[in-house]
């Protein structure tokens, strides 16, 4: 409010002068209005600076100093302030459109009415004065119901533009809320499958530990072998744990969708109904288990979206396993149909969790229209100690 009051008192201090100067420029064949009609009018103006502490009664007091001013005004000259215009406008900036219309034409009505009855000279030609005042009239409402609703707009605008704005900050607060969770959800359901990864490490450890024990004494080199396949076995250990540094477990339930097998068997089962076509180039090898979950849930999430946005297009999945980088490629041509809309209750989360499983493993995904149309998804996941 003391903002307010400052800043419309700093206006009515500069608009003071611009008044006396049109006062000065209105005067009809030189003959002086008086400074009792200068000071009534500065006065006006500088009511400008309670127009938005209380718009109704800066407005009720510029009438007053309005009547004032027909009343001290030689005949005939119908004087009129800049401070009325703005007073109207503020109305309409502030209160309801039909209370600032209302005031308009109650402003434009004391105005004239101030005017015929305190400045005008005796009727000599009734039918041309009256005809003026007519036109005066009009003028004066059109003067004032525009400021009205120039205010009014202003308002609605600005409540516009808060409104764009606020939504759009609620917008981008509830993307980041889903973001987070889609990271948190993804990261949860990766640590649970890599602790059954790991799981299952640890048991083939304990079983090759216990050979050791019963062949040492027996059998020294194949006592030997199995040791060094130990210290193999713990290594791929340690290298799933790593990556469930900074995921946190929330279920320890199994997850169903999951099918037995592992590698190139899971996805093989994926593409079995005939939605997809599966090219595998190059020997798979023995793969990492938690490359193999990586390479089936993205081919997962890519098949989903594509039967989704894209249903009825064709898709092709080429897997091919090089020296020092396996890569997948989920291709889905142009949609033949409308899009779809499924129970998303045990789905994935989208390019987001695609892009944080990859990372997880160390891979890198890329995703982005195809050339010749459709979609292409391609996961990169690096050999450990493979050559560059």
């Amino acid at each position: 409010m003391r903002r307010h009051l400052i800043r419309d008192g700093a206006l009515a201090v500069a608009a003071a002068p611009f008044t006396a100067l049109l006062l000065w420029l209105s005067a009809r064949d030189g003959a002086p209005t008086g400074p009792v009609v200068l000071a009534l009018m500065v006065a006006q103006t500088l009511l400008i600076c309670l127009r938005r502490v209380s718009p109704m009664t800066c407005l009720t007091l510029m009438l007053v100093l309005q009547v004032a001013i027909s009343a001290a005004a030689p005949y005939g000259t119908g004087l009129r302030g800049i401070g009325l215009v703005v007073a109207v406008y503020t109305c309409g900036t502030l209160l309801s459109a039909r209370t600032a219309l209302t005031l308009a034409v109650i402003t434009a009505g004391v105005e004239v009415g101030a005017h015929a009855g305190l400045n005008l000279a005796p009727l000599r030609e009734p039918a041309t004065e009256l005809t003026e005042l007519t036109v005066h009239l009009a003028l004066s409402l059109l003067v004032y119901v525009g400021a009205a609703l120039l205010g009014a707009h202003v308002t609605m605008r600005r409540r516009y533009t808060e409104a764009v704005a606020a939504g759009a900050a609620a917008d981008a607060e509830a993307h980041r809320a889903r973001t987070a969770a889609v990271l948190t959800a993804e990261r949860a359901r990766t640590a649970r499958e890599l602790h059954d990864v790991a799981a299952h490490h640890l048991t083939s450890l304990i079983v090759r530990a216990t050979l050791v024990e019963r062949l040492l004494d027996r059998d020294p080199a194949a006592a030997r072998e199995h040791a060094l396949a130990v210290r193999e076995e713990g290594r791929n250990t340690l290298h799933n744990l790593r990556l469930i540094v900074g995921a946190l477990r929330e279920d320890d339930s199994a997850d169903p969708h999951l099918p037995d097998g592992g590698g190139l068997a899971m996805i093989d089962r994926l593409v079995s109904g005939g939605e997809a076509v599966l090219t595998v180039e190059g020997t798979p090898g023995v793969q990492d288990p938690a490359v193999e979950l990586a390479l089936y849930r993205v081919a997962q999430e890519a098949l989903t979206n594509a039967r989704e946005h894209a249903p009825g297009a064709p898709v092709t999945i080429t897997l091919t396993h090089g020296q020092s980088e396996t890569t997948m490629e989920i291709h889905n041509g142009p949609a033949t149909g409308a899009p779809l809309h499924r129970d998303r209750r045990h789905r994935g989360f989208g390019l987001v969790g695609m892009r944080e499983r990859a990372a997880l493993i160390g891979g890198v995904l890329e995703a982005g229209p195809a050339d010749g149309g459709g979609w292409c998804v391609r996961l990169t996941v690096p050999h450990p100690g493979g050559d560059a």
